[in-house]
């Protein structure tokens, strides 16, 4: 039985994929006068923004992140919630399911990026990427949330959209849901769930 379902952002709950790809490759074009195609860049979507940074090569790492903060809050307004999400989260607080967010965007960008939207109200914790030393796809933004909240790691599930939130949810023994909405390179993703659409997770929480 699951009783806790923590969510990632990007890609599961926000389609934000134009908005940051757009950003990346701004920031690519004025720190290494190149041009990615989306193609290229997709493997780096779900990393922190230094992360992502220090990946594509990027001389100075800080810098640029900095940059690719600043032009992705430029770009909110390409952001939208998936279909479905608010209806989904609306029904598992009715229920009393525990829900939470662990992100890799760090407290600034979730407050430009995601709070716009009206959802957070749903949600009892978040932890994001200013709150850990290591993150995705290390376990350690998991490990926190439940060592802060002190939900059973047993009867809690993760959803997220890539590699890295499959190998993070594995390294903390969460059990994982692919959102096959946004998933990036799924056939690379070994997930306990395959969620199709949002609606898919209440029956796995035996709500439909």
């Amino acid at each position: 039985m699951i009783h806790a379902v923590i969510f990632d952002v990007d890609g599961t709950l926000l389609n934000s994929d134009q908005a940051i790809i757009l950003a990346l490759q701004q920031v690519l074009r004025e720190e290494k006068n190149m041009e990615y195609p989306s193609e290229e860049l997709i493997p780096v979507l779900g990393m922190t923004s230094e992360n992502s940074m220090n990946s594509l090569g990027v001389p100075d790492v800080k810098h640029a992140a900095a940059k690719l903060t600043l032009y992705v809050k430029r770009n909110t307004h390409l952001m939208t919630l998936y279909p479905g999400i608010e209806d989904m989260l609306k029904k598992l607080a009715g229920k009393g399911i525990h829900t939470g967010v662990v992100t890799s965007k760090t407290r600034e960008e979730f407050k430009f990026d995601f709070m716009p939207h009206g959802i957070s109200e749903y949600f009892s914790h978040i932890i994001c990427a200013d709150d850990t030393s290591k993150h995705k796809p290390e376990p350690d933004p998991l490990i926190k949330y439940v060592e802060q909240t002190r939900i059973d790691p047993t009867t809690t599930l993760y959803v997220g959209d890539t590699v890295y939130d499959q190998q993070c949810a594995n390294g903390a023994q969460i059990g994982f849901a692919i959102a096959m909405w946004g998933a990036k390179q799924p056939e690379r993703t070994v997930a306990k769930y395959r969620l199709n659409r949002p609606d898919d997770l209440l029956r796995i929480v035996g709500l439909e």
